[in-house]
């Protein structure tokens, strides 16, 4: 009886010009051209595509923040997906937009020429956050703003419209009767008159209709309300990371959801973020991942210690064993919550609030050992958890180490991709595709040529998979 093929692996890479980690940009040979040189994005997508990977990411920024590394220069996606687009043939480009601030009409002409520039490479990451650092609302005063509490009704106008908008004209809309005088076909499309809150929108769109049947959305959030919005109108939920047996939970407990709205569970892909640190033993990739954590200044270290353990450590060294001082067991279900709340952000605070199921006591002994190694030292270990704690996790070690990670995450029904997260450029990416790619696909579980034309294809997006869209007559009904 021949053996059923093995689950595959869904895997994006994040294009940031400095990379991801806020530190990382101090090595040495680190290049941080990529905030005014557009040639570092085609090389990141040129990187993603000779590994095979889904898509390229770069997230949205409206704020104005000009002390803040990640958010300093943000190229416009869709742009540079387009300048990307033109230089590769396979792999996909998700651009990110913000339903608080930008329009359905606007982004739905962007969305649909990306995808027929591209040939059917575009998705979508819409977020609707207004309430991050730097302050986006200040930028768009005078607009129709939500508040935080209608976020949530316009994000679904703004996507329902979009979907409508995108779906406004049949795929052979040209006639081109020379003879008769027709060039495009009668009835071929109709305006949606989306009628709502936030938007109105008469239609048609006055641009061609999308390759793909439906443009893959991607969506971020841990609210109620954002995880309601997910398993309606998405169809990859970017997930934080939980940890293995916090992520199984996560991905049953989401992966149920969706199957109660009577959509597909296996057509509904749940991807975490993790950003790699590799080298060519595990030793050398802890001790290049403690050489950027080391950046991070650590004079709050024995105040934020004895604010979440409760006891005493200011005459305590720093590169003292945490295992030697510190009870394991005996910590608090959110404990490490009070170690980052002077020195985080707010919207890392916000996270772990948010994240209220995840156990301290697990992810130490889950995740932060497992990384760093039973050495693991108080420094480390603030470090550690200032940076990663609610952000993209950390996993650290050899090309197999990592391929381990991954297969075993696969297995056991944790995640069903990841988002590559490098720490800087360039070099994490490339060892990424260079080293632990062939490694997954000599096990089996990651493609070694792309098996579709589109990125919906590549993501296993069937076409009865897709979210229906309500027509006007719906939407007035309702």
């Amino acid at each position: 009886m021949p053996t059923p093929p093995r689950k595959q692996l869904h895997i994006g890479l994040a294009a940031y010009g400095t990379g991801w980690d806020l530190r990382a940009w101090r090595l040495p040979e680190a290049n941080n051209q990529g905030l005014i040189d557009p040639s570092v994005i085609v090389d990141i997508a040129r990187i993603a595509e000779r590994g095979k990977l889904d898509y390229i990411f770069a997230g949205s920024s409206l704020a104005s923040e000009a002390d803040s590394v990640q958010r300093i220069h943000r190229w416009d996606s869709s742009v540079f997906a387009g300048y990307a687009a033109a230089v590769t043939r396979d792999v996909g480009f998700l651009v990110s937009v913000n339903s608080s601030f930008e329009h359905p009409f606007t982004v739905a002409r962007q969305i649909a020429t990306l995808d027929n520039f591209s040939r059917g490479r575009a998705a979508l990451n819409i977020v609707f956050g207004i309430d991050r650092s730097g302050g986006p609302e200040l930028n768009f005063e005078g607009e129709n703003l939500p508040t935080e509490e209608t976020k949530y009704i316009r994000a679904r106008e703004f996507t329902v419209a979009l979907n409508q908008l995108l779906g406004s004209w049949d795929r052979d809309f040209i006639l081109d009767d020379k003879q008769g005088g027709a060039l495009v076909r009668p009835g071929s499309w109709r305006r949606i008159d989306f009628e709502g809150e936030f938007f109105r929108v008469r239609g048609p769109l006055n641009a061609p209709p999308p390759v793909q049947s439906q443009i893959p959305n991607v969506h971020v959030g841990m609210s109620a309300e954002s995880l309601d919005y997910g398993a309606e109108l998405a169809h990859i939920r970017f997930s934080p990371y939980f940890g293995l047996e916090g992520g199984r939970q996560h991905y049953r407990a989401h992966k149920a959801r969706i199957a109660t709205l009577g959509r597909d569970p296996e057509s509904f892909k749940i991807i975490p973020g993790i950003t790699p640190f590799l080298g060519g033993t595990v030793r050398e990739a802890r001790e290049k991942f403690r050489t950027v954590q080391e950046f991070q200044v650590t004079t709050q270290l024995p105040a934020a210690f004895s604010r979440t353990f409760g006891i005493d450590l200011s005459e305590v060294r720093e590169n003292e064993k945490v295992t030697a001082l510190i009870d394991l067991d005996a910590i608090g279900p959110d404990s490490l919550k009070d170690l980052v709340s002077e020195e985080a952000g707010p919207s890392r605070r916000v996270a772990g609030q948010q994240r209220q199921a995840d156990d301290d006591r697990r992810w130490l002994k889950d995740v932060v050992i497992p990384t760093l190694g039973e050495d693991l030292t108080l420094s480390d270990l603030y470090r550690f958890t200032l940076n990663h704690r609610y952000a993209q996790g950390a996993v650290i070690g050899d090309a197999t180490t990592l391929a381990d990670w991954l297969e075993t995450h696969l297995e056991e029904e944790a995640l069903d991709g990841v988002q590559i997260f490098p720490p800087y450029h360039r070099g994490p990416a490339d060892a990424f595709v260079d080293q632990v790619v062939p490694e997954l696909q000599r096990r089996g579980i990651f493609r070694t040529e792309y098996e579709h034309d589109t990125l919906a294809g590549n993501l296993g997006i069937a076409e009865d998979a897709l979210i229906p869209t309500p027509d006007a007559a719906e939407q007035d009904a309702a």
